[in-house]
């Protein structure tokens, strides 16, 4: 299982935040202040005037391509092709992680040589750290080796990184409603697609546009889908996906959940086994069927006076 994280506060700005140490107490905030689970100022920025939402949004756009160039490098490093399944997790400071379970053994000299550059020890050769836009992982990247003689704890991790995907993504996953939309404006201006945010030809006269309802009570966020019309100079337009996709992933345009190839099996092979198991000669069933039973008692034990005496059971 590889984790690979988003840069630290040095890049984008500080944020609040609650950890948890080895023996079990919560650790200050760099606020000094000491912040409930529930808190919703976890993950927002100490000075939200400095914190670099552009910058969180850019490198969330890079990240499924940085990805794809990490599997390349190990690919060539470890000379085999990757089988891998990965998840992107949405923090609520704005930024992504990824986590993947990757078939075969990947040492951590191996990741760190590639996440960081370094030497290559086969070939002598020196290599350049994976980056994609400018963009490189965070200092927080591991590798976890998962063995056969533990099939459960494989088990367990795959069912870790699909819960991963089944998270409140982008939007859903802000606890600040002010954070949240300026993560949201940061990905619309940072999006490149040719057309203003309001003039994206899309060939339609609707769209379902996700808003956000704020309890000024609670200061709960809750998401709503609500249909407005676009009606144009003589043409039919609405929202470009890129722009709804980019806006609900804080930047991140790519898949939450996705797979190589080579991993699993297919639709295709799945639905070309049931055509081959309809298609193919069953066995005649009987007219009837008959079904037979007994209901077994376990011989009871006798009391030590009984079965001294000879006395029979009840």
């Amino acid at each position: 299982m590889i984790t690979l994280t988003a840069p630290g506060a040095d890049v984008f700005g500080k944020t609040h935040s609650r950890r948890i140490s080895e023996n079990g107490k919560t650790r200050r905030c760099a606020c000094r202040k000491y912040h409930a689970e529930n808190d919703r100022v976890i993950g927002t920025p100490l000075d939200p005037s400095t914190y670099n939402y552009a910058a969180a949004a850019s490198f969330n756009a890079n990240a499924s391509r940085l990805f794809a160039v990490t599997m390349q490098k190990l690919s060539r490093v470890l000379r085999r092709k990757m089988e891998v399944v990965r998840v992107v997790e949405f923090q609520t400071r704005g930024l992504i992680h990824i986590h993947a379970l990757v078939l075969g053994c990947v040492p951590k000299p191996t990741l760190r040589l590639v996440v960081r550059g370094g030497i290559n020890p086969r070939t002598g050769r020196q290599i350049a750290a994976a980056s994609s836009g400018g963009w490189t992982w965070g200092p927080q990247c591991k590798a976890e080796v998962i063995t056969g003689d533990t099939p459960g704890k494989a088990i367990a991790y795959l069912v870790k990184v699909v819960n991963y995907s089944l998270k409140e993504t982008g939007r859903g996953a802000a606890r600040n409603y002010t954070h949240n939309e300026r993560m949201t404006d940061a990905a619309d201006k940072g999006l490149k697609c040719g057309h203003t945010f309001h003039d994206c030809t899309f060939g339609a006269d609707h769209s379902d546009i996700i808003t956000d309802i704020v309890n000024t009570v609670t200061g709960e966020i809750n998401c709503v889908t609500v249909r407005v019309n676009y009606q144009g100079p003589g043409t039919k337009s609405r929202v470009c996906r890129r722009h709804r996709r980019a806006e609900e992933g804080w930047g991140f345009r790519g898949h939450v959940l996705s797979k190589s190839r080579t991993w699993g099996c297919t639709f295709r092979e799945v639905r070309a086994r049931r055509e081959m198991w309809v298609n193919a000669k069953k066995p005649t069933l009987p007219p009837y069927l008959v079904v037979s039973w007994e209901r077994l008692r376990d011989t009871p034990r006798l009391p030590t006076s009984l079965a001294t005496s000879g006395v029979s059971p009840p």
